[in-house]
């Protein structure tokens, strides 16, 4: 905190922050001072801070943590990500015939509850299957209840979708009653225990929990995700978003990778272990670029061969192989250490293989983005920030290279910024 900031103001801003599990940036900071500033008055500082750490200043303490939250979103947000989230996950379970049971966690004001409500809808699932949202902030769960969104709020959603599921009334729109029925709402706070159970005490098929997180310090956001686990069923899926990878190997979860989503899927002790095919102990070395070869004799009844990719590498003329740039094999790297994280590889071995994908292809700004993670998560901080920055700086410039990770240049900017702040650098 700055020094123009009272040392009891203080103290009551690092009791908050601690709570809340967030590194606090300086825009976070200065507005909890003020609400802090407020909330005291003239009353006795420690009795104050005392009173937050009691039971009967819950309603003041849930008050001044829904200052550092953020409530901004939109439904249909991270389009590709809820695509394989339906297809993927959603559209098996509702095979199952039964009510299916879902957790929207920091569902700020139920753009996210709906969402979900609508996917199952689309899906076929049981009708008796339910969302719960819940939420930090009681400003946030009062607007969430009444399922009715703005029309910038509903600016992603697709028009039939939207026709089928939501009704227009003045400038707004509110989710049909048949699903907003299915939904419930209640005040928690992921830094406090026990975590909520789905109705009568069932595990949840899928939690989701997206863009929360990535404001909390390593340490939080490891025994979150731990008790996330203990409400799942066995089988039951984690939805992250792609700015929040878990990339280190978990016993609780694993990870399942699909081409544009990471989910993590709570391990079930009652099935047997699929084979798994073998994977180095650490990323190899790049190719050597492939060498030009004599073309083999062709008869005049073959068929040429087929145009090549525009995505990949192919052959000049139909007869040699075009050899890898540094990049093109620096971002084929990087795809592969994608996949050797989510299979469970060491955190040394996934950050040596970020580092080659990076020597290789310097402008990969979500390698670096994914770099400084681990080195977040090891208190390398300084290092960290060093990586976001050049991150930011690629994506600022325009120099950022496509790559197989699923964050669009916005979102991926979003994230080295919020990461930032996070570490307490501007």
């Amino acid at each position: 905190m700055g020094s123009a900031v009272p040392a009891p103001v203080e103290a009551i801003c690092a009791y908050v922050a601690q709570r809340t599990g967030t590194n606090l940036s300086r825009q976070q900071r200065e507005r909890l001072a003020r609400a802090a500033t407020l909330a005291l008055g003239q009353g006795d500082p420690l009795a104050f801070l005392e009173r937050l750490k009691a039971r009967e200043g819950a309603r003041e303490l849930a008050e001044l943590m829904s200052v550092v939250s953020v409530h901004k979103t939109d439904l249909f947000r991270d389009e590709q990500q809820l695509g394989a989230l339906k297809e993927h996950v959603l559209r098996e379970l509702a095979g199952v015939g039964r009510p299916l049971r879902l957790w929207s966690a920091g569902c700020s004001t139920g753009e996210e509850v709906a969402t979900l409500l609508v996917l199952l809808a689309e899906v076929g699932a049981h009708p008796g299957s339910t969302v719960l949202g819940s939420d930090i902030a009681a400003s946030a769960l009062a607007a969430a209840r009444k399922l009715t969104f703005a029309a910038e709020a509903m600016r992603r959603v697709p028009e039939p979708v939207r026709q089928r599921w939501f009704a227009k009334g003045g400038e707004a729109w509110r989710l049909v009653p048949e699903l907003a029925g299915r939904a419930r709402f209640q005040q928690h706070n992921l830094m406090d225990t026990p975590y909520p159970f789905a109705d009568e005490g069932e595990l949840f098929d899928v939690i989701v929990c997206r863009n929360v997180l990535i404001y909390f310090t390593p340490e939080a956001v490891d025994r979150v995700v731990g008790l996330f686990a203990e409400r799942l069923k066995p089988g039951g899926v984690l939805v992250l978003s792609a700015a929040e990878p878990i990339l280190h190997p978990r016993t609780d979860v694993e990870t399942r990778r699909h081409e544009s989503a990471f989910f993590y899927v709570r391990a079930d002790p009652t099935k047997a272990k699929s084979a798994e095919p073998p994977r180095p102990s650490a990323p190899p070395r790049p190719s050597a670029p492939v060498r030009p070869s004599a073309p083999p004799p062709r008869s005049s009844a073959q068929s040429p061969p087929p145009s090549p990719s525009p995505s990949a590498p192919g052959p000049i003329s139909g007869e040699f192989q075009v050899p890898l740039t540094p990049e093109d094999e620096g971002r084929r790297l990087f795809g592969l250490v994608l996949d050797w994280a989510a299979a469970g590889q060491a955190d040394a071995e996934t950050e040596a293989g970020l580092r080659k994908a990076l020597y290789l292809a310097p402008e990969l700004a979500a390698a670096r983005y994914l770099l400084g993670l681990l080195l977040e998560q090891r208190g390398a901080r300084a290092d960290a920030a060093s990586e976001y920055r050049r991150a930011l700086a690629l994506l600022e410039g325009g120099r950022a290279m496509p790559s197989a990770f699923f964050l669009n240049n916005e979102r991926l900017f979003a994230a080295c910024r919020i990461a930032l702040q996070r570490l307490g650098y501007r």
